[in-house]
């Protein structure tokens, strides 16, 4: 399994479907979804010159619409998000929260990262 494949394996559920890499592709974005990217991947583990291990560092962007321009509460969801990544083999490294005030959505950025499976 990929990386893109476990992340969405892991979190597709609680947003109904609506997690996408890199951006949402819709026009108008559904009440509550979530994007992730790669921010950086690496060898860890190398032997005879050679990489042996990688590790993908990864962000895992959660949306969600507030009540007019109030931000959502997102205690619950984010202890659930981290829950879930945890389970699915990533070390989290923190979580950054944000509103935007034009939009009125809440955003949790999840910084995480995983071993890549050796074939």
């Amino acid at each position: 399994m990929n990386v893109n494949q476990i992340i969405e394996g892991a979190l597709s559920d609680l947003v109904n479907g609506n997690i996408w890499p890199l951006s949402c592709p819709l026009e108008t974005p559904a009440a509550e979804y979530i994007v992730y990217n790669p921010e950086l991947e690496k060898p860890e583990i190398f032997g005879d010159d050679t990489d042996l291990e990688w590790t993908h560092y990864m962000q895992i962007h959660w949306y969600k619409k507030g009540d007019g321009k109030k931000p959502a509460n997102y205690i619950e969801k984010r202890k659930e998000i981290r829950s879930r990544l945890r389970n699915a083999g990533f070390t989290m490294s923190d979580i950054q929260e944000f509103f935007e005030k034009d939009t009125g959505f809440t955003h949790l950025c999840f910084s995480c990262n995983i071993e890549e499976e050796m074939q």
